[in-house]
């Protein structure tokens, strides 16, 4: 390593100001050391292995800037995604591909920016990457899979799923944000990665830092080329840190003897010799050249990175030599062969079929291709493709109960549905080479223009827990669902499944990639309540939750609490429960953990201000988890309030006998002349409705017999003829 000399932190300002600069808003931040100072931190035996990578290292492997041969490896990119605008076209993986192989190849043409000295010693990597034609089951794919998972939000190694073998292809999952710090992309040296640590092997980066077309920019598209210089073992410019920038970092070198000692820049400044290194080595500069940052370099952060050195794609290809994390076996013929990158042939693969419910088209936002979605009767809602693996070449849309029922085109005109309940949609997607269909049988819950239930409203979930619509989007382990043991009292309550055993008996690899809890999110939504009757109203419930956590700076997990009046159209945010609030019950360690006392429960209230648009308002509770998460428990959901009597134009036109009634007989409702219908709707004190019964217009007097085979006590007769409505009391004994 060569000696360096610190220049004043005043000369330095000098440098910067006076030099080239572009400045960038947001600069690349490369998280890979980061990652590998917390891996040093729990296995420091790590970083030593990276120094023998390092003394291992030579020059012979390229001579006279040529490389024995052009290696090619396989690469695979996993999009993961929650239908947003992180699930990326093929199109721009492909772009990015096509960046890949133009820098590792130096056949870049803005090479020809490259200052003096540098633009002598650009290097030829002789390194190409290849989309895989043949998965890990020998089945054909076009090297790019898309996963919808929770796991695209604040993405970290976790989020790492559907691994293709390591020693196979290189992985890139491209995720929404990756943790919480800005990082925009990083990976792992190959000796961070060995032995048990193999699943975090591969780049995962953000979807906008990914080729130079749709969320891709120009400048951006140089971030995975950077990424696969740390999979290939290369350092930062400046060394071993993630502090571009820093004076400290004229005390480490990266260890390639072409790349001058620097700082590292975020911004573009050029002929700037950050460190003041004037001990040359003769091979590179000759005897007297004080060699300037090379800031152009693709590992620094400059944004004006163009190139490699010779050395640096000596160094990786030295690496590629090597038997660490099986970087020797990617490039072989035989698993050329085995991946389908021994030669550029057209694709076999059959699409695989996916849709969602685009939430910005004005359809309920929920969640996206999820099951137990709401919306009201004649809402139009826009489904929309999103099926993947292969070039399609026809659609066929089934929606069964809606308007209209089919379709072929790739976007089908929004749907509307007239009748309440449950609908199921249906997507076959096909090409030359096969078909595949994907249908969700609960794909859309339609409202009716009536509520669930009146308000106020108490639900303990004992007998039943009627009109609750459970979603889980990933359709993975934790989901809300009713048992009948647990709750407050050890009743019948709602449970959330969010333990898993984390211990070697019960590993499974399906549960270590695709299982993790993460930011899980899962939603449980309340029936429909017509409020409009009710004042004073106070939303209540109890629940109950355990952290694995053993500090609150690691309670990440949230309950949110929205309304909607629209069937689920819009939700607005009412609270959000979250750190030693939510953990009702504290440390429960690694346990499944169930309430054994009242002490453990928690009741939460929230005032709610009714309007003339209640007439069928839902609560949906949504739940984040994390990697500490225990079991969730709700019970006693409870609307309070005082219900009113309302006349506002029904009441004059009928007349309601006997009243009282006697139990078992029948209420008679005699109604006028009505050219509009009515309809009328039994209720009890909770707001259960018992009967509905739908009157035709007619031109003279009806009677119609309400039977009131109900229990003795105090009923509610609600009479609706369109915009009008009267509430009737009506005992029964």
């Amino acid at each position: 390593m060569r000696k360096k000399l610190l220049l004043s932190v005043f000369s330095l300002i000098g440098m910067i100001s006076t030099g080239n600069s572009f400045a960038q808003e947001n600069h690349f931040k490369c998280g890979s050391h980061t990652q590998m100072q917390k891996l040093y931190a729990e296995n420091p035996g790590l970083e030593a292995d990276y120094k023998k990578l390092m003394n291992r290292y030579t020059e012979n492997r390229i001579v006279n800037g040529k490389a024995i041969t052009v290696r090619i490896i396989p690469i695979v990119f996993h999009i993961v995604h929650e239908y947003g605008e992180e699930n990326i076209s093929d199109l721009q993986v492909i772009d990015q591909v096509k960046i890949l192989n133009r820098d590792f190849r130096k056949k870049n043409a803005d090479t020809s920016v490259v200052i003096s000295p540098f633009d002598t010693i650009i290097g030829d990597a002789h390194i190409e990457f290849r989309l895989a034609t043949i998965d890990p089951y020998g089945n054909p794919t076009n090297g790019i899979e898309h996963i919808f998972n929770h796991n695209t939000n604040l993405a970290d190694d976790y989020s790492k799923l559907n691994q293709w073998n390591r020693d196979e292809y290189l992985n890139v999952w491209t995720t929404g944000t990756i943790g919480s710090s800005g990082t925009a992309g990083y990976a792992y040296y190959p000796t961070g990665v060995t032995g048990s640590g193999f699943w975090r092997d591969g780049i995962i980066i953000l979807h906008n830092y990914v080729g130079s077309i749709g969320t891709g920019t120009v400048p951006y598209s140089r971030a995975l080329t950077h990424e696969i210089g740390h999979y290939l073992g290369l350092a930062h410019t400046w060394g071993n840190d993630n502090d571009p920038g820093a004076l400290s970092s004229c005390n480490q070198d990266d260890g390639i003897r072409d790349t001058p000692n620097c700082i590292g820049m975020t911004t573009c400044q050029l002929g700037l010799n950050s460190c003041n290194d004037t001990l040359v080595l003769n091979s590179y500069w000759g005897p007297s050249y004080n060699p300037v940052d090379n800031a152009q370099n693709y590992m620094d952060y400059s944004y004006c990175s163009v190139m490699f050195t010779r050395g640096q794609c000596s160094f990786m290809n030295n690496v590629l030599d090597q038997e660490t994390s099986a970087r020797n076996n990617l490039y072989t013929h035989d698993n050329l062969v085995l991946t389908g990158t021994d030669t550029i042939l057209p694709s076999t693969s059959i699409p695989v079929a996916d849709f969602y419910v685009d939430v910005n088209a004005g359809s309920p936002n929920i969640g996206p291709n999820a099951f137990g979605m709401t919306a009201c009767v004649n809402n139009p809602i826009a489904f929309k493709d999103a099926s993947w693996k292969a070039t399609i070449t026809s659609w066929e849309w089934s929606f069964p109960g809606g308007s209209p029922s089919s379709s072929t085109s790739q976007t089908p005109p929004n749907v509307t549905y007239a009748a309440a309940g449950w609908y199921p949609v249906t997507l076959k997607v096909s090409n030359a080479n096969g078909s595949d269909t994907k249908t969700i049988d609960h794909m859309i819950y339609i409202q009716g223009d009536w509520a669930d239930y009146y308000g106020p409203r108490s639900d303990n979930f004992n007998q039943n827990a009627d009109f609750w619509i459970v979603n889980n989007p990933e359709e993975n382990s934790p989901f809300f669902h009713r048992v009948t043991s647990g709750g407050r009292d050890n009743t019948a309550c709602f449970k959330l499944n969010n333990f898993r055993l984390n211990t070697a008996q019960e590993f499974t690899e399906d549960w270590f990639y695709n299982d993790r809890l993460g930011n899980s999110k899962d939603y449980l939504i309340s029936p429909a309540f017509d409020l409009r009757n009710t004042s004073n109203v106070n939303i209540s419930f109890d629940y109950a939750y355990g952290t694995k956590a053993n500090v609150t700076t690691n309670i990440t997990e949230k309950l949110i609490v929205y309304y909607s009046r629209d069937c689920g159209k819009t939700w607005v945010q009412k609270g959000v429960i979250t750190g030693a609030e939510l953990a009702s019950a504290g440390y429960v360690g690694n346990e499944d953990y169930v309430p054994n006392n009242n002490l453990q429960w928690k009741t939460k209230n929230y005032t709610y201000s009714v309007t003339a648009s209640d007439n069928k308002t839902r609560f949906k509770f949504e739940f984040f988890t994390s990697d500490f998460s225990s079991n969730f428990y709700f019970d006693n959901f409870n609307i309070s309030g005082t219900l009113g009597i309302e006349d506002n134009g029904v009441t004059s036109s009928i007349t309601i006998a006997p009243n009282p009634v006697a139990s078992g007989s029948d209420l008679s409702v005699e109604i006028p002349n009505s050219e509009l219908g009515m309809q009328l709707i039994v209720m009890d004190l909770k707001g259960a409705i018992i009967s509905t019964m739908n009157v035709p217009a007619s031109s003279g007097v009806q009677t119609v017999n309400v039977p009131m085979n109900v229990a003795k006590g105090c009923y509610i007769l609600n009479a609706i003829q369109g915009a009008a409505k009267s509430t009737h009391r009506v005992v029964v004994y």
